[in-house]
């Protein structure tokens, strides 16, 4: 019993650093959202594409705009696949991280932005909020991750 307590303390530890480590890259994420957008234009330009599945036919991907032949003749598919995997991967970690700083204290949220966002010292934001001594922003830090930890545990780590 000792050595499962153990087992699941560094799990959670290391599901804690996950998340830290999503928080700190947040602004990253959209900047990555806005170049994959960017390099997906210029190898698609102006097309409407689309995924689908069904029963009947099956797997299939069309590509709807009066330019298609055009940017069938440019397009590098499996580029433009992957550039579209990693949009949305990026989409869905921001909006996950929306989500949850949705549901927290204002305070909290300060933190998340200072600590995580601005990557500032742990001095700098305990006098930002206003605190006197850093062990008051360990605990804000603590909270934080416990609410985190349910919020975006199962879909980030």
């Amino acid at each position: 019993m000792h050595f499962s307590a153990r087992n699941s303390g560094k799990t959670k530890a290391m599901k804690e650093r996950t998340i830290e480590a999503h928080l700190r890259f947040y602004k990253t994420y959209l900047v990555g959202i806005q170049n994959c957008e960017q390099q997906l234009e210029y190898i698609m330009p102006s097309l409407v594409a689309r995924y689908e599945v069904s029963t009947d036919t099956g797997e299939s991907f069309f590509i709807v705009n009066n330019t298609e032949k055009v940017a069938l003749d440019r397009i590098e598919s499996k580029r433009a696949l992957d550039l579209r995997e990693e949009i949305e991967r990026y989409k869905i970690i921001t909006s996950s991280i929306d989500n949850a700083l949705a549901n927290l204290t204002e305070t909290e949220k300060r933190f998340v932005i200072l600590r995580y966002f601005e990557c500032k010292p742990m001095a700098v934001v305990t006098e930002a909020l206003g605190y006197n001594e850093e062990k008051s922003c360990y605990r804000i830090r603590r909270l934080l991750l416990d609410k985190l930890l349910i919020s975006l545990g199962a879909f980030l780590c």
